[in-house]
């Protein structure tokens, strides 16, 4: 019975899901995140669950603050006439189909910890479907991961690199916020992402020769992607020869509004990663050549 009545009301109530990319892979993986419980209520065919929730827009503003940030509180979604309420199918039945299309209100429920239920307000579909804020958040990360432009790191120069000389880095991205708009379950929603990247600058170590020399490692933290000479980039040199290894690492963190109610932080950033080896050469070389 539970999943019949998962697929007629439709709420898009899910355990929280994750997902995270990775450079040259678009394969998204699942993570489990949040902790919200949410099971079928037999007697009165919808659904009860416990934790922080969105509320439809037609209860009123204090109540859907309350309950967004009640990570202790229990909701319920009912019929909105219950036998408790002593009032017949017949002079009930006006009301359930009240909505647009014939489709049926529902009564929203919270219960803040240790307390009773208390009703806050009928809603139609329309209106906001009553959404777990750790199910939103999953929401608003996936839409970051669509969103997130490709991590196409370069330093230059790409050939030729010589000991001294400073590579100038940019990740390929081109701005370090993302903004947008959207409806989500009936709700207004207003998201952004914003960026960082972190780059590592890896010289191996050469053993074997007159003059050994040991790993070092120059790590770059910066809140611009970088752009192309002579704009602004990030910039190191190595001091040896040799092969050695460029990494960036870009964490884009989401944060979102809903129906006005917020800032909401999205649990995880999603994160890319791309690394690759740079040849580089004696200065001295270079300048006798």
């Amino acid at each position: 019975m539970w999943v019949g009545v998962c697929a007629a009301v439709g709420l898009g109530l899910v355990f929280g899901v994750g997902f995270s990319v990775s450079e040259g892979s678009s394969v998204a993986r699942a993570v489990e995140v949040g902790g919200v419980d949410i099971i079928g209520d037999d007697e009165a065919d919808r659904f009860v669950g416990s934790g922080a929730v969105f509320l439809p827009s037609t209860v009123s503003a204090a109540r859907r603050q309350q309950a967004a940030w009640c990570h202790g509180c229990r909701w319920k979604v009912t019929t909105p006439c219950l036998r408790e309420d002593e009032h017949s199918d017949a002079g009930c039945r006006g009301s359930v189909l009240g909505c647009p299309q014939g489709r049926e209100i529902g009564r929203a429920w919270l219960a803040r910890p240790g307390a009773d239920f208390e009703p806050v307000g009928l809603f139609c579909p329309h209106d906001g479907e009553v959404t777990s804020v750790a199910d939103m958040s999953t929401r608003i990360r996936g839409d970051i991961v669509e969103k997130v432009p490709p991590l196409s790191p370069q330093c230059l120069p790409a050939r030729g690199a010589v000991v001294g000389i400073d590579l100038h880095c940019r990740s390929g991205q081109s701005s370090a916020r993302l903004g947008w708009s959207s409806t989500v379950v009936g709700h207004a929603v207003v998201a952004e992402a914003s960026a960082t990247w972190s780059w590592a600058f890896e010289q191996r170590a050469r053993a074997g020769v007159s003059t050994p020399t040991a790993t070092r490692e120059w790590v770059h933290t910066v809140g611009f992607p970088g752009g192309v000479y002579p704009d602004r980039g990030v910039r190191q040199g190595f001091t040896d020869v040799g092969r050695h290894l460029v990494r960036v690492q870009s964490a884009w963190r989401g944060r979102y509004w809903v129906d006005g109610l917020g800032p909401f932080d999205v649990q995880d950033p999603v994160r890319q990663e791309h690394a690759w080896e740079v040849d580089v050469g004696s200065a001295v070389g270079v300048l006798m050549h």
